[in-house]
Parts: C-alpha cells; structure tokens; sequence
C-alpha cells in the first residue's frame, strides 16, 4: 500500500504536467489562427469590395453615370486599399465635385497620399482634408 500512493500520486503529477504543457502549444495554435484570419479577413474585404463594384455596375448599367454616393464609396475603397491602418470617411458633393475626407491614418506619408489618390476619380474637382495623423 505505501508503494501504491506514491505511484499514483507521481501519475497525476506527470498527467498534471503534461496538460499545461499542451495548454501552452494550444495558445500558439490559437495565435497563429487569429493571425491567419486578420490575413484572410483583408483578402474577405478585397473581395467584397469587388464584388460590390460589379453588383453596382450591373444594377445602375452605365458605370459612367455614377452618383456621388457610389463615387463617395469607390474613393473609399481605394483609400482603404492604398492607406492600409487608416479610419477614413468620405462625403462626395456630386453638384461641386468636392470630396470631403474624415478620419484618421497612420503616418504623415499617408496623410500626403490622400489628394492625389483621391483626385484621380473622375467627378472630383477639389478634396477637403480634415483628417489627422494619428500613429497606432
């Protein structure tokens, strides 16, 4: 009897052991999950963007004839894709062609991206920046 007690108690040691051990590497397999989805989850993103831009095109017919409230979203998509990290709203006026943007991105870099991105859709005559730079 007492070599027995000794004998059970080392199992539940070594059982005891060997499930925190496994905890650990369950950790690491949940990290590297979550980091494969954030990557899956732009690559969602990208595609619900294009999908959004056909469904349109094939609802309204003459892409050319957009109004400012799809010109406001197809000026938001690219920015989302060139200013990765930024938070930004964006406000068409179609009457003046004025683009308004809002929010916040990442770095000065960014932030100097902006007008030249956004002046490249055709409708925009001016663009209000009145985002900031707000490094994570």
């Amino acid at each position: 009897m007492k070599k027995i007690i000794p004998l059970v108690l080392g199992s539940f040691l070594l059982l005891g052991a060997t499930a925190a051990c496994s905890e650990s590497s369950d950790t690491a397999t949940t990290d590297r999950a979550a980091t494969d989805s954030a990557a899956t989850d732009s690559g969602v993103r990208s595609d619900q963007r294009e999908s959004d831009a056909r469904a349109r095109e094939q609802r309204d017919g003459n892409p050319a004839q957009q109004t400012s409230e799809d010109l406001a979203v197809d000026v938001r998509n690219s920015l989302e894709n060139e200013l990765p990290g930024s938070r930004l709203a964006v406000d068409v006026d179609g009457d003046s062609g004025m683009a308004t943007i809002d929010g916040s991105v990442v770095s000065q870099e960014q932030f100097n991206e902006i007008e030249p991105l956004v002046m490249a859709f055709e409708g925009i005559r001016s663009v209000d920046i009145k985002a900031e730079v707000k490094p994570n």
